[in-house]
C-alpha cells in the first residue's frame, strides 16, 4: 500500500493541496471528534492536507482599512479544501475503496450541546496525527513557513495506507500574543488543558465555554473589554465575564437591530445543517469573516505577530450605520504607520 499512498500524496498535491500526510484511525484514538468512523464507519485511514492563505490581506484585514480580501480568500481557501476533498475520495471510490471528503467546517453533530458544537471530524487532529502540523497555544495548529494561516481538510478512507508520524518540531514559542486580539476571551494566557490523541498529549490554553468564540465568529458581538478596538462585528457589545450570562447575551445580541443583516441575510446560510456542505454552501455574497484574529495573528515571526497585534489595539471598532459598516475610533495615523510597516515585511514572513 506504500505505492498507493505516494500516488494520493502526489495526486493531492498536483489538485491544489499545499502539504499533505497520513494518519490512521487507531493513531486517531482520542476525544469524540478525531474519531473516522463518526463519518465513514469503515474508515481505516485519513489523509489531512491544507491549503496555504495568501498574507497580503492581512495588515488591512486588522487595521480595519477593509475585509474583502479576507473574503475572497476565505471563499477561495474553503472551495479549494471542499474540491480537493471530493475530488480525492472520487478518486479513491474510482479504485474500488470507500472514500468520504470532509467539509472545511461548518458541519457539527447533531448531538452537540448548547455552547458546544462538535465537527463530525476534526482536521486539527488529523493534521496533529500526520504530522502535518504541531500545536500552538490558541488551539489553532501550526505548518512550517505557513504559520497558522491555512484551511485544512480531510479525506476518509478505508483504504489500509501506512501513517506518517506525529512531528516533533517546535514552532510555537508560546508567545501567547493570540490571547491578546481575542475580544471575548475563549482562552487563557496561563492556564492549559492536555488532549491525549493516539496515546500522545497535546497541550494548549484552557478554554471557557465555547458560546464566546461562537458569537464572535458569527458576528454578534466583538468589542474587547475597554471598548476601544474590536472584532468586524457590528454589534456594540462587550462579551460578558460570566459565563453563566452567556445564553442571556447571545439572545440580546441576536435581536438586536445593529445585528439584523446578520440574521436575515448572513446567519442562516452558516448553520443550515440540512445541507451537509457547511461553509461550501456558502456564497461569496454570504462569506464575511467578523473575527479568525486568533488564526491570523500566528502567521509569521514574532515582530510580524507583536506588530499585528499594535495594529489591531489601534484600529478602532465597527458599527452598522444607514445600511454600511462605518468604523469608528480609529488612530488612523498609527493605523497607517503600523500597516506599512507590516507590508514591507510581507516578503520575508516566511
Amino acid at each position: 500500500m506504500m505505492g498507493l499512498k505516494q500516488e494520493l500524496i502526489e495526486l493531492i498535491i498536483q489538485i491544489g493541496a499545499t502539504n499533505a500526510r497520513v494518519t490512521t484511525r487507531e493513531r486517531l484514538t482520542g476525544p469524540p471528534s478525531a474519531d473516522p468512523t463518526y463519518v465513514l464507519p469503515s474508515a481505516q485511514s485519513v489523509i489531512a492536507f491544507n491549503i496555504a492563505l495568501d498574507r497580503d490581506f492581512i495588515p488591512d484585514y486588522f487595521g480595519k482599512v477593509s475585509r474583502l480580501p479576507f473574503r475572497y480568500e476565505m471563499y477561495r481557501g474553503y472551495q479549494a479544501v471542499g474540491s480537493i476533498g471530493r475530488q480525492m475520495a472520487d478518486y479513491l471510490r474510482s479504485r474500488g475503496y470507500q472514500a468520504f471528503g470532509c467539509s472545511p467546517n461548518g458541519v457539527y453533530r447533531r448531538e452537540s450541546k448548547p455552547g458546544l458544537l462538535v465537527p463530525d471530524f476534526s482536521h486539527r487532529y488529523a493534521a496533529l496525527a500526520s504530522g502535518l502540523a504541531v500545536q500552538g497555544w490558541s488551539g489553532n495548529v501550526l505548518t512550517p513557513r505557513i504559520w497558522a494561516a491555512a484551511f485544512y481538510g480531510s479525506v476518509i478512507t478505508d483504504a489500509e495506507l501506512e501513517p506518517d508520524e506525529p512531528s516533533s518540531e517546535v514552532i510555537c514559542d508560546k508567545c501567547k500574543l493570540c490571547t491578546l486580539v481575542c475580544p471575548p476571551q475563549f482562552f487563557s494566557a496561563k492556564e492549559t488543558q492536555t488532549t491525549v490523541l493516539g496515546g500522545k498529549e497535546y497541550t494548549f490554553s484552557l478554554r471557557r465555554n465555547h458560546l464566546r468564540c461562537g458569537i464572535s465568529c458569527a458576528g454578534f458581538a466583538g468589542l474587547n473589554r475597554d471598548r476601544r478596538w474590536g472584532s468586524w462585528s457590528t454589534g456594540p457589545f462587550v462579551t460578558p465575564e460570566n459565563d453563566d450570562e452567556l445564553l442571556d447575551f447571545n439572545r440580546k445580541a441576536m435581536q438586536d437591530p445593529q445585528n439584523a443583516h446578520l440574521i436575515s441575510h448572513i446567519y442562516p446560510t452558516v448553520l443550515d445543517r440540512n445541507k451537509g456542505g457547511g461553509v461550501l454552501m456558502r456564497r461569496l455574497i454570504d462569506t464575511n469573516p467578523t473575527c479568525c484574529n486568533c488564526l491570523l495573528v500566528c502567521s509569521g515571526p514574532r515582530e510580524w505577530r507583536e506588530t499585528l497585534v499594535k495594529l489591531l489595539h489601534v484600529s478602532g471598532h465597527v458599527v452598522w450605520d444607514d445600511n454600511q459598516e462605518v468604523v469608528q475610533d480609529r488612530d488612523r495615523e498609527n493605523s497607517e504607520t503600523l500597516t506599512h510597516k507590516l507590508k514591507k515585511m510581507l516578503p520575508q514572513i516566511d
